[in-house]
């Protein structure tokens, strides 16, 4: 698979339809989360078409926990997994196993198995069993999920990787947490880079999944072959504290505890500084006539307006990101697409700190240290060597 995978959200298959129908190029799969499948039809056919691969996402590593249910689908259950039960269980296992099989769309081009958070041995042990079951009952392809404690994966990346080459798997989404944003520091930028050399020396076609700008970089450095986002969010990995924002959400419900404010708009990605921003910083950003040109789009529809961004931040993300990763795999080389990367990342970093120190009086930096750990990774030589 080669190009961005998006994960679509509960807005999001209307205009990924229409995105996909006007026959983008560098997107390489559409992922349908469990709760949003039914309505993804219309965007599977789109993505047919054009050749992109269509993935489910069951969301079973978020079932271990009171506030997330997946009602109507065949493993839905009123109370949460026990995953030390599923781990000795067998039975229960299957069961989990046909209703998530069960619950894929007729339309889907690969098979998701059931996965949980992996933190220890034990998780390890757990997904690695779902996954060779898993493979028993279908004949499609079956394309794991990985949400791995980054920590863990540092210490066994290879063993890992080892383990799910031997079970025939040829592709997975690895998902490091936490992992993304802005707050990556050099040291986890290269133990990154590394678990994915593990998996893609074990012959594993690999996408890291949920990982912005840090997944960008990983293909175009030869370390990754593609990198998920979603349309607007899903650029970083935190499971204990998504699990955690959940408990604390259903527990208000419970005791009737109103939620403060309401939905925000969706996130505005600006190219110019490789970052996703709230909506009105996007407008005030905009709104500076001497940088708003470094910092807008040109590509299709945004090309007419300079605040093509802001007029719907979901059509320009998904033809912003699909346009980088086009641009970077027409390189021939990683060396030729790790110079690209590199040129475009050190202009965005010189622009947040022009904004930084001209710009943003009164209002919070735009953070740059992950920006900067990739950087200095890269000017050391951290392009994968057997790409």
């Amino acid at each position: 698979m080669s190009g961005v995978q998006f994960q679509l959200g509960h807005k999001d298959h209307r205009v990924v339809q229409d995105f996909l129908e006007r026959g983008p190029d560098g997107v390489g799969a559409i992922m349908l989360p469990a709760k949003q499948a039914r309505l993804g039809s219309e965007a599977a056919a789109a993505a047919a078409a054009l050749g992109v691969e269509v993935l489910f996402d069951p969301m079973t590593e978020r079932l271990v926990a009171p506030g997330y249910t997946v009602t109507g689908l065949g493993y839905h259950s009123d109370d949460p997994y026990d995953v030390d039960l599923l781990s000795r269980d067998p039975a229960a296992r299957t069961r989990l196993l046909q209703g998530v099989l069960g619950a894929h769309p007729d339309f889907v081009t690969a098979v998701t198995p059931p996965h949980f958070y992996v933190s220890d041995e034990r998780s390890a042990d757990l997904n690695l069993s779902l996954v060779s079951d898993m493979r028993t009952m279908t004949e499609l392809l079956v394309r794991p999920i990985v949400t791995v404690s980054a920590n863990y994966a540092f210490k066994h990346a290879v063993q890992l990787a080892v383990e799910y080459s031997e079970l025939g798997v040829s592709q997975v989404e690895l998902r490091l947490s936490p992992l993304g944003g802005e707050n990556v520091g050099l040291r986890k930028f290269r133990h990154v880079m590394s678990v994915l050399d593990a998996f893609r020396a074990a012959g594993i076609v690999t996408t890291l999944g949920w990982s912005g700008n840090v997944g960008q970089v990983a293909v175009a450095m030869g370390h990754a072959d593609s990198y998920s986002v979603g349309v607007t969010d899903h650029e970083k990995v935190d499971w204990s504290a998504t699990v955690s924002r959940q408990r604390r959400d259903y527990q208000d419900r419970i005791d009737g505890v109103e939620k403060q404010g309401h939905p925000g708009r969706a996130r505005v990605y600006l190219p110019g500084i490789a970052m996703t921003v709230a909506h009105t910083t996007a407008e005030r950003l905009l709104g500076h006539t001497d940088i708003r040109l470094r910092l807008g789009c040109r590509r299709g529809e945004c090309a007419e307006t300079i605040n093509g961004p802001l007029r719907d931040a979901r059509r320009h993300y998904l033809h912003a990101r699909a346009g980088e990763m086009a641009d970077l795999l027409a390189q021939p080389a990683v060396s030729w697409r790790t110079h690209a990367v590199r040129q475009r990342l050190q202009q965005a970093l010189a622009l947040r700190r022009r904004i930084n120190n001209s710009y943003n009086t009164g209002e919070a930096p735009l953070a740059t240290r992950t920006l900067e750990s990739i950087l200095d990774s890269m000017a050391t030589g951290g392009a994968a060597q057997s790409a």
